[in-house]
């Protein structure tokens, strides 16, 4: 069985930007090296990109099909909720970042992000920047 993790967006937009070590992970993902999650958040802003065009829509339909999507459910928002309370005055966390990291911990995935700032101070959560992992 495969190592889950739910890849942060700003992985996903390296990838369509041909960054090489991103686009290393994505071909891991599809080969089942990893069991490849996606929150609906990650769908929500890579979506929400300026100027979409047609091919740039086509690219990331056919990334988001190499992953799993993980909808946000009762038990992702209440998590979610629950970190807000806690962490939004003390460490800024934003409401997206919450989703995504209560999406990774019902999960019970790793989250790969290059913002690891973000998140490291979430209770429960493990939070790895997948370019400086050393295979």
């Amino acid at each position: 069985m495969s190592l889950k993790v739910l890849v942060d967006t700003n992985i996903l937009i390296d990838h369509l930007r041909n960054v090489p070590k991103a686009t290393e992970l994505m071909e891991e993902v599809e080969n089942n090296s990893y069991e490849g999650l996606l929150s609906t958040i990650n769908i929500l802003e890579l979506m929400a990109a300026p100027k979409m065009t047609e091919k740039r829509f086509e690219s990331i339909k056919c990334l988001l099909d190499i992953f799993e999507h993980v909808p946000v459910d009762s038990n992702i928002a209440i998590v979610a909720g629950q970190n807000l309370a806690k962490y939004r005055a003390s460490h800024g966390l934003e409401p997206m970042d919450a989703i995504i990291a209560a999406t990774a911990r019902v999960s019970e995935a790793v989250l790969f992000t290059l913002n690891i700032k973000h998140f490291r101070f979430i209770e429960g959560l493990v939070a790895i920047n997948p370019y400086t992992v050393q295979k």
